[in-house]
């Protein structure tokens, strides 16, 4: 089910929170918790009913592996081992369905004889359940985090707002503020009208202003022929607004729907658009895959060296980087992607560690729009490899990024938006996105700074009535994280 879809605005949300409400007012222990748990349950399979097992089979197989830990002595060999099983079953889940046959069909022995599994349909959202129970099963051993009860740990791991996109979240944020969950008096007014204020921010952003940069970037990557140097530019930076109004309105609804419930999960963007280093950009984007990559690949691979050194760092750096990439989904495609952020990381720590500033001599430091445009340079660069699909579709994209063949003609920019009444709408939505990425505030500090007063309630509503319309219109297209 997606959150810019009918049934779930219309009936799941309403009827869930209605539910939760009466099971306040009956006082029986634990029943909010039970219907929130019921109604992720539903969320979860509502596409495909099959895909429900295979996320109860991870959920009760990665409790039981936390509940034998936690048994286990602190210092025991036995421990240690059941995190690695933990581990290998988990990886070798997401490998199953998502990266067998990529791995087949890369090695030239097994594409030569045409070896492969047949293909399946990974479960909705494997790559983000999976990554919280890793998560999950560390803070367990690392005993930073007690093992929870399984009823607790289902709710944790399914909750409807993250289950298929994320934020990534940790249990030990949010299994505490289930006594909040299930308290009788639930949330106040004021954190509602945030909610809800957040919400209609985060649905507009993808179904107005996502999906209007959309019709700009397919129109460059599948229909534009003959592009200049600046049309090339132009339809990746579009396509860099449209995955970023798309998944930051998504987890700008995820955060609203949860604290519709008082429950608060972690942000997710802090406007990437405007950091003017790379490393500033990880910090941003995607937060808690960011923080994933820090504390679960890059450290680790770098704690495996006999020391720390800029070269080792580096290392760590490239290889957590591609690993990232290729969780985004089985293509070398995802791959460079990371590489190309992992490379642009490493020169940025050799930059900071060779013209940092030392006593008595100055610092080296380019001014900050340079600074920004190289970032938004390298940001776009990895995105043309995100969005092409394919490698040999990539590769003749990148050409035009440096042609010299009429580099400033705007021959396909006046297409592609279409014609019609359509060119408008498009145009000042993608006026609007450009305005809210680089200078207006963002939806957390818009959010943040919420006070119920008639202006916000008025932008609540138009927000909401425009997105509507847009919903209701051929423009509108799935959220582009939930094919991962």
């Amino acid at each position: 089910m997606n959150f810019n879809s009918f049934p779930f605005l219309l009936v799941f949300l309403p009827a869930t929170l209605l539910l939760v409400a009466i099971a306040r007012k009956l006082r029986i222990p634990r029943a909010p918790q039970l219907v929130v748990f019921v109604a992720s349950m539903v969320f979860y399979s509502w596409a495909k009913p099959a895909n429900l097992a295979y996320l109860l089979a991870s959920i009760v197989v990665n409790w039981q592996i936390s509940q034998w830990m936690s048994a286990a002595t602190p210092e025991s060999r036995a421990r240690k081992r059941l995190l690695q099983l933990g581990f290998l079953l988990n990886i070798g889940f997401l490998c199953v369905f998502k990266y067998v046959n990529f791995l087949l069909t890369s090695i030239p022995y097994f594409a030569a004889h045409h070896i492969r599994l047949p293909d399946l349909a990974f479960p909705l959202g494997i790559s983000f359940f999976t990554l919280a129970q890793i998560m999950y099963l560390v803070d367990v051993y690392q005993e930073v985090a007690p093992p929870s009860g399984l009823f607790d740990h289902a709710t944790f791991v399914s909750f409807f707002p993250y289950v298929i996109s994320g934020p990534i979240a940790k249990a030990r944020r949010i299994l505490h503020q289930f006594p909040t969950l299930n308290a009788t008096a639930g949330p106040s007014a004021d954190t509602v009208a945030r909610a809800l204020y957040l919400f209609s921010i985060g649905l507009i952003k993808k179904v107005v202003v996502a999906d209007a940069f959309s019709q700009a970037a397919d129109f460059g990557f599948d229909s534009a022929r003959n592009m200049s140097a600046l049309e090339a530019w132009v339809f990746v930076s579009c396509y860099t607004l449209q995955i970023y109004f798309d998944f930051s309105g998504y987890s700008d609804m995820a955060i609203a729907s949860a604290l519709f419930l008082g429950i608060d999960i972690p942000r997710n963007f802090d406007a990437p658009l405007r950091a003017t280093s790379i490393s500033e950009f990880w910090t941003r984007w995607h937060i808690s895959l960011s923080e994933f990559i820090t504390a679960y690949l890059y450290t680790p691979i770098l704690k495996t060296f006999s020391r720390a050194t800029l070269v080792t760092s580096g290392v760590a750096t490239l290889l957590a980087m591609s690993i990232a990439g290729l969780w985004h989904g089985p293509s070398w495609t995802f791959v460079i992607f990371g590489f190309i952020h992992g490379v642009a990381l490493v020169i940025n720590q050799i930059w900071k560690k060779q013209f940092k500033k030392k006593k008595g001599k100055k610092s080296f430091e380019l001014p900050d729009p340079i600074c920004w445009f190289l970032t938004l340079a390298v940001v776009d660069l990895a995105f043309v490899f995100f969005r092409a699909g394919t490698l040999p579709v990539a590769l003749a994209y990148l050409p035009h990024l440096v042609s010299l063949r009429h580099p400033f003609s705007t021959a396909n920019l006046v297409q592609m938006n279409g014609a019609g009444i359509m060119v408008a709408v498009y145009v000042l939505a993608q006026i609007a996105g450009v305005a809210a990425a680089f200078f207006d505030k963002s939806s957390e500090a818009l959010a943040q700074n919420f006070k119920p007063a008639t202006l916000n309630l008025v932008a609540t509503c138009v927000f909401a009535l425009v997105a509507l319309v847009f919903l209701n219109s051929s423009m509108s297209k799935p959220f582009v994280y939930f094919a991962f």
